[in-house]
């Protein structure tokens, strides 16, 4: 339910890898260029599998802290807005 995994299938002409994300039921093969990718062995297939789990997991999205310091929360706090890229963000309270 809810884990990950990673697995070789058998295809014509190799192996594909294919992985389970935590929040997903079906599983996603190892893709190159948006179509699967046939590996020669059973092994390299798995090994990509899991690699491109960990990838996904350790990715920006997933992997990247949020930057809060306390004093950009002062400011935010004192200004009412917050700012991303140097450009000023209104926050509009209701």
């Amino acid at each position: 339910m809810n884990n990950v995994d990673a697995r070789s299938t058998p295809v014509y002409g190799g192996y594909h890898g294919e992985f389970k994300k935590v929040h997903r039921t079906e599983w996603e093969k190892v893709c190159e260029g948006g179509t699967p990718r046939i590996f020669p062995s059973e092994a390299e297939a798995e090994r990509a599998a899991w690699r491109a789990l960990r990838s996904h997991l350790c990715g920006e999205i997933v992997g990247t802290p949020i930057d809060r310091t306390s004093a950009r929360s002062k400011a935010e706090a004192l200004f009412g807005a917050i700012f991303k890229k140097g450009r000023k963000i209104p926050v509009v309270r209701r």
